[in-house]
């Protein structure tokens, strides 16, 4: 049976750390996968080179030992923020809805919920970086400019780069805001749109959920193939559309077979990285459930 559910709110705590203990163990991946390139890389050229190599091994290992306290630390400030201003938001705008099948499947994602919430969450957190980023920013941008000039005759005047900085800070707390959530709500409608005329042709990510009281689930379990396929055949197209001035520009300029294999490598390397990340991650999603328990989600 399909049914409309809402996401009325999401438990933070779950939701932080699941989140943020996938993220440490992709960066672990990561910064493994860098090592083994690195490796290779440095066994198959000359000595000199190797030695360079070799340094730069060594600081990737050292870079392994701090890399998952790092992402830790910072990934729980970013997803309780995220979770937060999600549960502030729905009362005043409405949760995220999704279109499940006997609470299985995903069949559709309406756009505008989606849309709206997700701009909205990004907006609002960008707005936090920028209250405390724009004045640091402008702070260093200043200092730097008036080293550089301090050797002249002459200084400028200081109220003029105070204005300067002023002028900077706003553009960048109100500017910067604006534009995320232009671009993130077009962004996420036309993910919801390809998804909900993909799916029924490729099928829609599917879910386990296990009740837990009342309008109270967690997510016991994600289905690693649905949801890597569905994903790499929906960020393939966006990356698809994103990419089309690039090869307008390889056309104008009359190089075609540039055009052909930008937009080959294009398609077959978004797919193939999407795929394999997003099957991991449900991967691990799927190892940590039992230890550190589901996202818990409130669905009315």
């Amino acid at each position: 049976m399909e049914e409309i559910k809402e996401i009325k709110s999401v438990t933070i705590v779950p939701f932080t750390l699941m989140n943020s203990a996938m993220s440490v163990i992709l960066g672990l991946i990561y910064a493994l996968i860098l090592i083994l390139v690195l490796g290779l890389v440095a066994f198959f050229i000359p000595s000199t080179a190797s030695t360079i190599i070799g340094l730069l091994l060594t600081s990737v290992v050292a870079i392994i030992l701090v890399l998952p306290t790092g992402l830790f630390l910072v990934n729980i400030m970013h997803f309780f923020l995220v979770s937060l201003i999600y549960n502030l938001l729905v009362p005043r705008l409405g949760g995220i809805k999704l279109k499940l099948d006997d609470m299985e499947e995903i069949k559709v994602i309406p756009v505008i919920p989606l849309s709206l919430m997700v701009s909205a969450v990004n907006t609002i957190y960008i707005l936090i970086l920028m209250l405390i980023v724009a004045p640091i920013l402008m702070l260093a941008l200043q200092s730097a400019a008036l080293a550089a000039i301090s050797t002249t005759s002459s200084l400028p005047e200081i109220g003029g780069f105070s204005a300067l900085g002023i002028i900077g800070i706003i553009m960048m707390i109100i500017g910067i805001p604006i534009m995320t959530f232009i671009s993130t709500f077009i962004y996420s409608a036309i993910m919801a749109l390809l998804y909900n005329f993909l799916t029924p042709k490729i099928g829609g990510i599917r879910l386990k959920f296990n009740s837990l009281q009342g309008n109270l689930f967690e997510l016991k379990k994600i289905k690693p193939i649905p949801l890597a396929l569905i994903f790499a055949v929906v960020t393939t197209i966006l990356n698809l559309i994103v990419s089309i001035p690039n090869i307008i520009m390889y056309l104008t300029l009359k190089e075609p077979l540039f055009a052909i294999g930008f937009l080959i490598g294009d398609i077959v390397g978004t797919f193939i990285l999407v795929f394999v990340i997003s099957a991991i991650t449900a991967l691990i999603y799927n190892f940590l459930r039992p230890t550190i328990g589901g996202i818990e989600l409130e669905l009315e």
